[in-house]
């Protein structure tokens, strides 16, 4: 890939190092298409609003070339850091809030959501050069054959990389999905000066032309997944191509994954969805300007910026997008939407704006408002925003009773008559249990018998019926071989109180014979 074109009033501060390798890839690649860069330029990624209640908001603060991690209440207060680190970015909860992933030194790195623990789980590397200048005299401008330029200063740049970054965790949190990108831009930058060796290009010649002679070899940007605990690929989301680069990947509470994928050939970038890695990827937007998908909690719904001005909403199979326009705040002359969010409980977004304010100032800024694009209010300076999902308590289990199980078998007694009847077993709460009555029936005649019981339980704890035949009693069932018991238990717990029969045949020889409690 080469050209040369002008480049006017970008200039070579265009080409430092930025924050995000894939997407300068993707910018240059727009440039030798003659594409717009606008809302390229001007995306950020954000992650998967897994379900919960709505918690914080983790977000990034600092300009292009420096930032930290913070966080603050969903109205924008108690702030607090999280990350010292100069070149942090894009922060990521995981479904249960307690872990955020974020950029770092273009790689990735890990912490917990109140910022301990801070460990890097991707390294990328980043490198840039110069060649000294070097002059030429009557230099023939490329875009008007008939003019020549008398002395121009030829400075060449190069870069290359190989990075990480958006990372979004899998629902169970064992893996992160992120881009990777790596490539190598070369850049050939000539402008008019006054005279050999010098330094200083004539800003005003003919409108201050730089012309610049671009290559990008082997530039790639793709999506994969990693494992969150080594790093390690764990599998990649859809294929690298000539043809596209995909770039901002997210997570859905369900497992499924959402990227934007820019379009080499036609310039424009859809937002893509495949239901696992390697599954084939369904475009759900037709674009132009789709970038920084984000998954609703019950995974019905994909918001996405829309031209880098408006906010879409589409379903998760495609269909009709809702747009909501975003208007200009007072005081502010254009703004560009950058990134957007669900809340945790689906009610909200939150979303990352630019801001070029009066008198050539600008802010980044987060928003909050409803998913109807009502109730817009200001949370924090500050980018790509993240909703924290509070776990929810669970539904409380039903409550368990009591209850009480004889034995199905014919009880045979001890020789010192002793045996088990059955058992009491205590529900969800504790309960009491007091013996009323037991009694031997044998023979025609009825006769007390002895039981014993604790006198309480805990959950879920169980108590055999004990029983003693004693005295008369005995040698009466020894004589009639068998008998029936019946022991009347009073069990009391949070749920109430209940009398409990517990009946069982004794005998004095073999058990065959069931009986019911």
């Amino acid at each position: 890939m080469n050209l040369v074109r002008k480049v006017g009033a970008l200039g070579i501060e265009s080409r430092p190092a930025r924050r995000h390798r894939a997407t300068f890839a993707i910018v240059v690649l727009a440039a030798a298409a003659g594409v717009a860069l606008l809302a390229i330029s001007m995306s950020d990624s954000t992650r998967a609003a897994f379900p919960g209640a709505n918690g914080r908001i983790a977000y990034s603060y600092g300009d292009g070339y420096s930032g930290s991690i913070w966080s603050a209440n969903a109205d924008g207060t108690s702030p607090a850091r999280l990350t010292n680190g100069a070149n942090d970015y894009s922060p990521a909860y995981s479904a249960n809030g307690g872990r955020i992933a974020f950029e770092r030194e273009n790689g990735v790195a890990l912490m917990n959501a109140d910022g301990s623990g801070q460990a890097q789980l991707l390294s990328g590397s980043y490198s840039n050069s110069s060649e000294p200048p070097e002059w030429q005299s009557e230099f023939h401008n490329p875009e008007k054959p008939s003019e020549t330029i008398p002395f121009v200063k030829i400075q060449t740049y190069s870069e290359a990389w190989h990075t990480f970054a958006s990372p979004s965790f899998s629902p169970d949190g064992s893996q992160l999905v992120v881009v990777e990108s790596k490539g190598e831009f070369f850049s050939t930058v000539t402008c008019a000066v006054e005279a050999e060796e010098d330094t200083e290009c004539i800003s005003g010649y003919e409108g201050g032309h730089y012309f610049y002679d671009e290559e990008c070899a082997a530039c790639s940007s793709h999506v994969i997944t990693v494992s969150s605990a080594s790093g390690a690929e764990t599998a990649e989301v859809a294929p690298s191509s000539s043809s596209y680069q995909d770039f901002e990947p997210t997570f859905s509470a369900g497992g499924k994954i959402a990227f934007s994928r820019w379009n080499r050939s036609s310039g424009d970038s859809t937002i893509n969805v495949v239901n696992a890695p390697g599954a084939a990827a369904v475009q759900v937007s037709n674009g132009p300007n789709d970038y920084a998908p984000d998954f609703s909690p019950d995974g019905t719904r994909i918001a996405f910026t829309r031209g880098g001005r408006e906010i879409g909403l589409v379903g998760v199979g495609g269909g009709p997008v809702t747009v909501l326009p975003m208007p200009n705040p007072a005081g502010v002359s254009h703004s560009y939407v950058e990134s957007v969010a669900f809340s945790p409980d689906g009610t909200k977004l939150t979303v990352g704006r630019r801001l070029n304010l009066t008198g050539a100032k600008s802010e980044r800024a987060i928003y909050t408002m409803g998913v109807d694009g009502s109730g817009l209010v200001k949370v924090a300076v500050g980018s790509a925003p993240d909703w924290q999902p509070n776990s929810l308590p669970p539904s409380p289990s039903p409550a368990v009773p009591f209850r009480g199980k004889a034995t199905k078998h014919k009880v045979k007694l001890s020789k010192s008559g002793k045996g088990s009847i059955g058992a009491v077993v205590c529900g969800s709460s504790p309960c009491t249990l007091k013996i009323l009555s037991a009694t031997l029936k044998v023979g025609g005649k009825t006769c007390p018998v002895k039981a014993k019981l604790p006198k309480r339980l805990a959950p879920g704890e169980s108590a055999k019926v004990r029983i003693r035949v004693v005295g008369k009693c005995a040698t009466t069932l020894k004589t009639a071989g068998k008998g029936s018991v019946v022991v009347r238990v009073r069990v009391g717990d949070a749920l109430g109180k209940k009398v409990l029969e517990m009946r069982a045949t004794l005998v004095a020889g073999a058990t065959k014979k069931h009986s019911k409690a």
